[in-house]
């Protein structure tokens, strides 16, 4: 309860904070009516439990609303708020302030509910008819500004919908490579009348036997059960195989942090927008929408990668051990013929060595090649269209596949050592510099071009005398950029085996010879630095 307390007060002093600042408070509890209509749907609100782990499931609202049918009010409310809410005024704010106040009254009253057993319901094909759907929407909004194409990428979006449902949803197709996708959604239904206390009988009738197998392997005996909130976080394996699960409100997941703190965002904003009716604008709905996609985006990702700063509270006492044991640093020991800093200005050379290689290897091949994939010199016939496309299509490739995987893949094929490093940042760095080099080439002045080509020059020399004269500099610049961004890489590459500096920093870390290790540390933040400086100060005289 304390932490939806402090949920409520977050969303409150939000809206308190941007009140302050006089921004639009009509647009925050707009953006929080969208934001909960997604939540609702879409974000696991509470906890489900069956015998084993991977049979939890973290249900939605819109799930949990069959089982508690006044939830459907929710979205009935919020509905009404943005419909309201064109016209504007202290009729918009006023059923703010009521739909921010009914979801609050909602969660409460459903965490307050006691632990009860429901039964899964799975709904088929909704996560297939999504993905459909979204496919059809990328390729309707590709052909939206291609009013010749239109119809026909359009036709293209529906079959391919089609065919993407239908292939997704089929026992030999999806299902068979996503088996998670086969009622990946599901419905929480009420049990039959009497289903509890028929569960509760039949564990305590299986309670001897089972407490029998537990005397024999030494462990503690279970006591009978009053009720299933007796049963501490599972049921029966049998009454989990037929679909059911205890449903434990209480148990709130990140999708509760949603509701309450946009349903304080929503009462706070509606409150302070009924005190100064001034403080809305024109295009508060599509900003309010703006806002609850990123909202809707950010929080999953904080949930997927468990973001938590009391872990960093509870390890901060090895990162002090750690700094006790890092200061000051071992620059060489010659009783024990140990000269690290002499290991870390060699393995800093070769680091420098790999991403200086790694840049130029990737410019040789991505200067031709970028004059390939230059929109402006390649739409003279359909065959150097084509060339266009593939190099674009290879560009992305290219670029879809990080150095680390090209490294460790390399670093198999050819051995530890930086020659593999090598390898894999020329490779990733040929489609970054060639998209770059491209999209200079695609932005020169044409009157150069057009006057060489009146006088009847070949297109090698207009290349040379009228393309690269004014993309030269530029070039230039891209590169020395990538050699920045490759000299960051190659420090990582190093830990995968590919040489330089992070071999150095790895296998000292793995020996806990962190006194070594953080001179090679220092040593980057100074090469860093000096190639950052020098970087800037060449590309600020090239361009």
């Amino acid at each position: 309860m304390i932490a939806i307390v402090l949920y409520v007060l977050s969303g409150i002093a939000i809206a308190l904070l941007s009140g302050i600042a006089k921004g639009s408070m009509r647009r925050l509890w707009l953006g929080a009516a969208v934001g909960l209509l997604i939540a609702f749907v879409a974000f696991p609100f509470s906890r489900s439990l069956g015998n084993l782990t991977r049979e939890t499931v973290n249900p939605t609202l819109l799930a949990l609303a069959t089982d508690f049918p006044w939830l459907f009010g929710l979205p009935v409310l919020l509905i009404l708020t943005l419909l309201i809410a064109r016209r504007g005024g202290p009729r918009g704010a006023w059923t703010a302030v009521v739909t921010g106040v009914a979801t609050l009254l909602a969660g409460l009253v459903f965490y307050s509910q006691p632990v009860h057993l429901v039964r899964l319901a799975p709904i088929n094909g909704l996560m297939e008819l999504l993905t459909a759907l979204v496919l059809l929407g990328a390729i309707g909004l590709a052909a939206w500004n291609r009013p010749r194409l239109r119809w026909p990428l359009l036709a293209v979006g529906l079959v391919a919908g089609v065919l993407a449902f239908f292939w997704l949803n089929s026992s030999q197709g999806g299902h068979t490579y996503l088996p998670n996708s086969a009622g990946y959604y599901k419905l929480l239904r009420p049990t039959p009348a009497g289903a509890n206390l028929q569960l509760v009988d039949a564990y305590n009738a299986g309670l001897q036997a089972r407490n029998q197998v537990a005397k024999e392997n030494g462990l503690a005996l279970a006591e009978p059960i009053q009720s299933l909130a007796d049963l501490k976080g599972k049921i029966p394996a049998e009454a989990a195989n037929q679909g059911y699960r205890m449903l434990q409100p209480s148990r709130l997941q990140y999708g509760a942090f949603a509701v309450f703190v946009l349903a304080g965002l929503m009462l706070g904003a509606g409150l302070l927008h009924l005190r100064n009716l001034r403080l809305e604008e024109t295009g508060d709905l599509q900003a309010g929408v703006v806002l609850a996609s990123v909202f809707s985006l950010l929080l999953p990702a904080f949930n997927a990668t468990e973001f938590n700063p009391a872990k960093l509270v509870k390890g901060w006492p090895f990162l002090v051990q750690f700094g006790q044991k890092a200061w000051p640093p071992l620059l060489a020991d010659p009783s024990t013929n140990r000269f690290p800093l002499q290991e870390v200005l060699s393995f800093m050379t070769i680091t420098v060595e790999i991403a200086l290689v790694g840049t130029f290897i990737a410019a040789l091949v991505a200067l031709p090649t970028s004059f390939l994939a230059a929109r402006n010199l390649t739409g003279a016939s359909p065959w150097m269209r084509g060339v266009f496309y593939f190099t674009r299509a290879f560009y992305n490739v290219d670029r879809g596949i990080d150095t680390l995987i090209l490294a460790l893949i390399l670093v198999a094929a050819v051995g530890l050592g930086p020659f593999a490093g090598v390898l894999a940042m020329a490779i990733h760095s040929v489609a970054d510099l060639g998209k770059l080099y491209s999209e200079a080439i695609e932005n020169v002045d044409k009157g150069p071009i057009e006057a060489l080509e009146s006088t009847g020059t070949a297109g090698v020399n207009v290349l040379r005398w009228a393309i690269l004269p004014q993309v030269l500099p530029l070039l230039v610049s891209y590169t020395v950029y990538r050699f920045e961004i490759n000299f960051r890489v190659s420090i990582i590459l190093g830990f995968v085996g590919a040489g330089g500096i992070g071999f150095f920093i790895q296998g000292a870390m793995a020996a806990g010879q962190y006194d070594q290790m953080i001179i090679g540390v220092i040593a980057i933040v100074i090469v860093v630095n000096l190639i950052d400086f020098a970087s800037s100060y060449l590309r600020s005289r090239l361009v």
